[in-house]
């Protein structure tokens, strides 16, 4: 079957738990693609490990749907433990995740989690101690069944005040939050900054361009992008030859149209 990102996510139960069934929509990001990389990579990574213990090669194999349904495996064991069938909003509910909007209709996040603390902080910066009392979200079990209800009382609340300023107190308060950022705000991020990100190149074509850095760091060996992106064809010859085809091998695959 022709394999490409959105159908990985479908097959795979991705999607279900990434959109509603009432208006089902594609994601804006090729999430099964990345992952079968990914995937790919840290079997090879094995592989390699494998190899200098036993100096034996191995295939490895992976595809975007056994991917992508490796990656949902926390969604899957509470369906093999309960079987309901999860959806989107089945994680909002139990982890405690809400999206609110301020009044200027900028977007961020509450990840609430199941720590008491979190969630007095959050009642103390919008006014509502009370809150805490109330046998409807006094504990985590009831806040889960009641969740709709707490988002009733708290969108009005949040949508009275600017995002910067709700985010600063909750900071102040130790609660999980975060602004709902577009990739210029990201960019833009004193933490994303850090770590360097987006790096610059040389391309030999488009001259200065950006790419974003490396996912992690390391202590002894930390990993660089020296490069930019090769052209089309550019280490053909390097990579042939590394194969063991010779100058007169390469020149008839050349000659045939083979590369």
């Amino acid at each position: 079957m022709p394999g490409y990102d959105t159908v990985g996510q479908a097959r795979s139960g991705l999607l279900s738990l990434l959109t509603d069934p009432g208006k089902p929509q594609g994601m804006g990001i090729s999430f099964s693609d990345h992952l079968t990389g990914m995937y790919a990579c840290y079997g090879v990574l094995g592989a390699l490990i494998n190899r200098s213990l036993t100096g034996e090669g191995q295939h490895v194999e992976t595809s975007l749907l056994r991917a992508s349904v490796s990656f949902i495996a926390e969604n899957a064991a509470r369906y093999f433990e309960t079987g309901h069938v999860p959806r989107r909003k089945h994680r909002t509910t139990t982890a405690g995740v809400f999206a609110f909007e301020d009044r200027n209709g900028l977007p961020f996040v509450l990840h609430m989690s199941s720590p008491d603390k979190f969630w007095l902080g959050l009642f103390e910066v919008v006014g509502k101690p009370e809150l805490a009392l109330d046998p409807r979200f006094n504990n985590r079990k009831a806040r889960t069944e009641n969740y709709d209800a707490l988002v009733e009382q708290l969108q009005p609340i949040f949508r009275g005040g600017d995002r910067d300023d709700w985010l600063r107190r909750l900071a102040e308060k130790d609660v999980p939050a975060a602004p709902i950022n577009t990739l210029d705000e990201v960019f833009a991020d004193p933490q994303v900054k850090t770590y360097g990100f987006p790096i610059e190149v040389e391309h030999p074509k488009m001259g200065k361009m950006k790419l974003i850095g490396n996912a992690v760091d390391m202590s002894r060996t930390p990993p660089t992008i020296d490069s930019p992106p090769p052209v089309l064809g550019e280490h053909t010859e390097e990579i042939l030859a590394a194969l063991g085809y010779d100058s007169t091998a390469i020149a008839e695959l050349r000659n045939k149209g083979a590369i």
